[in-house]
């Protein structure tokens, strides 16, 4: 494997399995008062200033050009803000479960969107790997009885989203901009996004209790500082198909999560999901490995 792939591959990697942390203190911030519009207006407001921090630390011009704050507001306000909260509205109809399994249909739409707007025709690895890693999603997170069609819609809104907004960094002038650079505005894109479109429904408590703001700084800066900036890196370097593929890691992080901090069981069904998951995600990375060691003989 070459190295630029080496590396995008263990960014989007890491970047699933801090994502697949952060739920835990989502759902302990939930039950101390939060809630989703709060979350995901603090998780990109409070991920600002930590980003600015760094990028000066680096010395990264900061300036951008009109081409550029255009595109990143576009994909903001378009794809990135609105995944979170439709996704959270959809919970409220149809559960956490099926929710989250209608989501993780994301890096099919990302691969199938590739392929029919940008001419990137998925390979037969590519495919098995996409209906194991779905396949294991649905048994770890997809037993629930509710089917409301509303919630439905919601919940698969919430992945074409997703998927929008990594072939938007893709495609776009993003791809060629640093990472976290991009992040620091996309972060304060969604954090203006998220609270012009509360103002007629007054629903973000911005009077958190000392603790509960805590535990969401440590989730801004866990996801927006980190988990996303890696993701992006990892677009840009192995593309958003395979980025979205190593993404459906984050399930399985969730799961230990469950287990290590919530104290949950793991019953035969989540495991054999775990290792669905598992040999996908490990079939495009084999792959990429005889695809390099062919290429050297």
């Amino acid at each position: 494997m070459k190295s630029d792939v080496k590396k995008g591959t263990l960014c989007a990697i890491c970047s699933a399995l801090v994502f697949g942390l952060t739920p835990v203190l989502a759902s302990i911030t939930f039950d101390m008062g939060s809630n989703a519009l709060t979350l995901t207006f603090y998780r990109n407001t409070m991920a600002v200033p930590v980003l600015l921090v760094m990028l000066l630390v680096r010395k990264i011009d900061l300036r951008i050009n009109r081409r550029e704050l255009v595109t990143l507001a576009a994909i903001s306000v378009a794809f990135s803000a609105p995944t979170t909260y439709i996704l959270y509205a959809a919970y409220d109809y149809i559960g956490v479960g099926l929710s989250t399994t209608l989501h993780f249909l994301y890096p099919m739409f990302t691969v199938l969107f590739a392929w029919m707007l940008f001419k990137q025709k998925p390979d037969k690895v590519k495919i098995i790997a996409l209906i194991l890693a779905t396949s294991g999603v649905a048994l770890a997170t997809g037993n629930s009885d509710s089917f409301a069609l509303s919630g439905i819609i919601l919940a698969v809104a919430s992945a074409v989203t997703y998927a929008g907004y990594l072939l938007g960094i893709e495609q776009t002038s993003v791809h060629k901009m640093d990472s976290m650079k991009a992040m620091f505005y996309m972060c304060i894109f969604c954090g203006m996004t998220v609270s012009l479109f509360d103002l007629p429904r007054g629903n973000i408590v911005y009077a958190l209790e000392p603790l509960i703001l805590l535990y969401t700084f440590i989730l801004s800066v866990a996801n927006s500082a980190f988990a996303y900036v890696l993701l992006i890196v990892g677009v840009k370097l192995i593309g958003a198909g395979n980025a979205a593929i190593f993404s459906m890691l984050e399930p399985v992080s969730g799961v230990i999560a469950g287990v290590i901090f919530l104290g949950e069981g793991l019953p035969a069904l989540k495991l054999i999901s775990c290792l669905l998951i598992l040999i996908a995600v490990a079939m495009p990375i084999i792959k990429d490995r005889n695809d390099s060691l062919h290429d050297e003989t």
